[in-house]
């Protein structure tokens, strides 16, 4: 086996640094630019690790790897905080004033099939809320939750129930979770709101009108 070319301190730090400036470890810039920082001071402080011997080439492998894991476990670490950080913004149950129902079912049906779970559960519940304003059998409220939603649409289509809970709970996870909607959930949100478009509600809920 060829020995390894010896590396020095000087070309060891740049190796380090070049390798923590790659993008995929940059999802946190101020936290990751911290740790690019403290990296570089700690490895300019180890002055003893003198160029050309097997320990000191050995010793700079270790830390080029220690470092890479730590600037990895640094930023898989700060990821989820930023999510839930985004996620904690509301995501309303209606879409725009001017966004037919029809354009939200065929956006839902279009996102399902293109296993975009997430956007296809959150488009099948907003089709099926504004289906259901427009024939005045839901009245929208500002603020109103998925779960409101799905009550509200129960009253006109009881037997439906089950079905309008499951799409509020699937709408909650592809809104507010770091899961994602699985590809059930979205097959029956898509489903369910193409239902409710060509079916009548209770007879009951008619004549209360």
């Amino acid at each position: 086996m060829i020995p390894a070319e010896p590396v020095g301190p000087d070309e060891a730090r740049r190796r380090i640094l070049e390798e923590l400036a790659r993008a995929e470890y940059h999802r946190g810039p101020g936290l990751i630019d911290r740790v690019v920082g403290a990296v570089s001071r700690w490895l300019d402080s180890w002055t003893w690790l003198g160029g050309g011997t097997p320990a000191g080439t050995v010793a700079l492998v270790v830390l080029l790897l220690a470092a890479v894991v730590l600037i990895v476990l640094v930023a898989r670490r700060a990821t989820p905080l930023r999510r839930r950080a985004v996620l904690a913004a509301p995501v309303p149950v209606t879409a725009g004033a001017d966004v037919p129902a029809a354009d939200l079912r065929r956006a839902a049906a279009a996102a399902r099939d293109a296993g975009h779970t997430d956007e296809a559960v959150i488009s099948a519940l907003r089709a099926l809320v504004r289906d259901l304003a427009d024939r005045t059998l839901l009245t929208v409220t500002d603020g109103m939750t998925a779960h409101e939603a799905a009550l509200g649409a129960a009253r006109a289509f009881p037997d439906l129930r089950g079905g309008l809970l499951r799409t509020a709970d699937a709408f909650d996870t592809a809104a507010y979770s770091r899961r994602a909607a699985s590809e059930k959930q979205a097959a029956e949100a898509v489903s369910l709101a193409e239902y409710v478009a060509q079916a009548s509600p209770d007879r009951s809920v008619l004549e209360s009108l």
